[in-house]
């Protein structure tokens, strides 16, 4: 399903960046909670969210396409977070989502 960018989404896209804790991936089921129809049962598996590196991050991030959102405990956000993260624990996902920007990409992460 592709769209333009003039066109408004209506749930965010959800991915993770390379190389990090596949536990993050899980994330990309909360997306379903935007979506209009019955949300599908999470994913099975963790290819089930896209990957990408962590140039394509900073990009996304830097042109203000993007939301990190660290996943991690409140403790381990406190402690230390990539600049400019929201902090939205992996429990807390689907009571949270709705914080979620809809027209922006989603870039999850954990260490």
């Amino acid at each position: 399903m592709s769209q333009t960018r003039s066109q408004p989404r209506s749930q965010p896209r959800f991915v993770t960046i390379a190389g990090w804790t596949a536990g993050c991936l899980l994330v990309a089921a909360a997306a379903s909670l935007f979506a209009a129809e019955p949300p599908s049962p999470p994913p099975q598996s963790s290819d089930a969210a896209r990957r990408i590196g962590a140039a394509e991050a900073r990009q996304a991030l830097a042109k203000g396409e993007a939301v990190l959102v660290d996943v991690r405990a409140k403790e381990s956000y406190d402690a230390e977070h990539a600049q400019g993260a929201l902090t939205i624990p992996l429990g807390e996902v689907t009571s949270r989502a709705s914080e979620l920007p809809k027209d922006k990409l989603i870039i999850t992460y954990c260490t």
